[in-house]
């Protein structure tokens, strides 16, 4: 291999290198696991607080209610997480605590069936606060369990 290729190889290898790290930076993963029956769908303000009018028709018309309430409530969980973690040089910027309402995080279907997150009110302009371009989210039920990862992304 000549000078000039040995040259170049060693640039697009650091170049890799750079944009490979730059992805793991600017990339934020969340994960929450809950157990179903923790879910409490008979309050009625619980269900208010944390969940669209949408997310309610979609939850409320599965064969399962419970398991689709819990898995929305996972993939908000996920999303902070998501969130917080993409900069972790960044100040906090979910400062109402544990406590606060997560309606402002909606979780819809995509055309491809697959979960979308939709960002409404002091949400949207808190993730908008860390640069967070872009989240996606995963839900899955089975027996006593729901789980939901999220990843967000800087880029």
């Amino acid at each position: 291999m000549s000078q000039q290729a040995d040259s170049e190889k060693v640039a697009l290898e650091y170049l890799a290198q750079q944009q490979a790290q730059s992805l793991v930076r600017q990339t934020g993963i969340g994960v929450d696991i809950e157990l179903i029956a923790d879910i409490n769908i008979e309050n009625e303000t619980f269900i208010e607080r944390n969940f669209t009018a949408a997310e309610q028709e979609y939850c409320w018309a599965r064969p399962n209610p419970h398991a689709s309430f819990a898995g929305k409530w996972c993939a908000k969980e996920a999303v902070i997480k998501a969130v917080s973690s993409a900069d972790l040089e960044h100040e906090k910027v979910w400062v109402k605590g544990s406590a606060a309402p997560l309606i402002d995080i909606e979780i819809t279907i995509g055309a491809s069936g697959a979960p979308m997150v939709v960002l409404h009110g002091e949400a949207k302009e808190a993730v908008e606060k860390t640069g967070v371009t872009q989240i996606k989210v995963s839900i899955s039920h089975i027996d006593k369990f729901a789980i939901a990862t999220a990843i967000a992304n800087m880029w």
